[in-house]
């Protein structure tokens, strides 16, 4: 298997990434409660958010694509961004071409567990995303597939949390001097609405695991074994590392970037683990996480690399670059000449 940990701080100015709800003409940007310790007492501050379901979205949209390159399966929903994931009998006919297998009231044992090994089997061949994005099947039997990758809140880092800021900003619509305004009670021939737009040095969570990509994962008795062959596996790993590189460099995250793209968004650092076996970044909600790296990497490891790009240098990693892109690239060679290796060994 191969293991990627990244951990990253981002800088996002006058983002609003991740709107909630609207409030009459008032559009709320995500946020969330932090908890931190100063002295000897606690404070929490209110402060605005990315949700990991937005970064798992924008991921499997590229992994989508990624997937399509490569001659993979994707459903019709997933190609499109619509991750239903089979979560019913009619979502899983429309992706497996099958009626689902239906299991009367008085199924036991042996005929719930064929019927749950059939429909993880089917849907893991019909689609590329479902199966290193995971899926439940809802009706009867349930079957649960776990994400192959994880991800988390984008928040601001500890440093900033006394000063990031969220400011909503005054937008009109404008009509006049058109046929279109409104006449009678009410009349306006502008629309006034004010959307929530924050700034701040965010931190970044993801891990991918290759581990079970193309395997079973919820059948107990085949557990691991492969449901496609390798050579199909070994075009999904490289779809999803493909994907993760596009994930970083370009960070297409969030909602509303047509009119409200970042005014600046750019790494201060990031580092990426590359390992064997299951091996994670320290958060990097605090500064030196970096450094605790190579501090965890010096007493327990698996086989890792740490590859790592710092705006102000970064030292004791196993490769430091100059550049957000290089580091990127080089880590997922790293892992894609581990992956070759395990292939040609399979």
């Amino acid at each position: 298997m191969v293991y990627l940990s990244v951990r990253g701080r981002i800088w996002l100015q006058a983002e609003a990434m991740n709107m909630v709800e609207s409030v009459g003409n008032y559009i709320k940007h995500r946020r969330v409660p932090v908890m931190v310790r100063t002295g000897n007492s606690y404070v929490t501050f209110f402060v605005p958010a990315v949700s990991g379901e937005s970064v798992a979205h924008t991921y499997q949209v590229l992994l989508a694509e990624e997937l399509k390159k490569l001659g993979v399966r994707v459903c019709k929903y997933c190609e499109r961004g619509i991750f239903l994931k089979s979560t019913s009998g009619d979502v899983y006919k429309e992706v497996t071409g099958s009626d689902p297998p239906k299991l009367g009231s008085s199924a036991k044992g042996e005929e719930i567990m064929k019927a749950a090994k059939g429909i993880e089997e089917i849907i893991v061949r019909s689609c590329g995303v479902e199966d290193i994005g995971g899926f439940l099947y809802a009706e009867n039997p349930n079957v649960k597939r776990t994400s192959h990758f994880s991800t988390g809140y984008v928040i601001p880092v500890k440093e900033v949390l006394e000063v990031v800021s969220m400011e909503p900003q005054l937008h009109s619509r404008y009509a006049l001097g058109t046929r279109f305004v409104r006449t009678g009670e009410g009349a306006a021939g502008q629309m006034i609405y004010y959307v929530e737009v924050s700034s701040a040095v965010f931190s970044f969570a993801f891990d991918l695991d290759t581990k079970y990509i193309g395997r079973y994962t919820f059948h107990i008795d085949n557990y691991g074994r492969p449901i496609v062959d390798i050579q199909e596996i070994d075009r999904r790993v490289r779809a999803s590392l493909e994907a993760l590189k596009r994930l970083l460099i370009e960070f297409p995250v969030g909602a509303k970037r047509t009119r409200f793209n970042p005014a600046d968004l750019r790494w201060e650092s990031i580092a990426i683990a590359v390992s064997d076996d299951v091996w994670t970044m320290p958060s990097s909600f605090v500064g030196d996480y970096i450094q605790r790296a190579v501090a965890k990497k010096s007493k327990f490891s698996c086989n890792t690399t740490v590859h790592a790009y710092a705006e102000g240098g970064c030292s004791g990693v196993d490769k430091c670059y100059s550049t957000l892109e290089e580091a990127v690239v080089g880590s997922l060679e790293d892992a894609l000449n581990r992956w070759a290796r395990e292939v040609q060994s399979s």
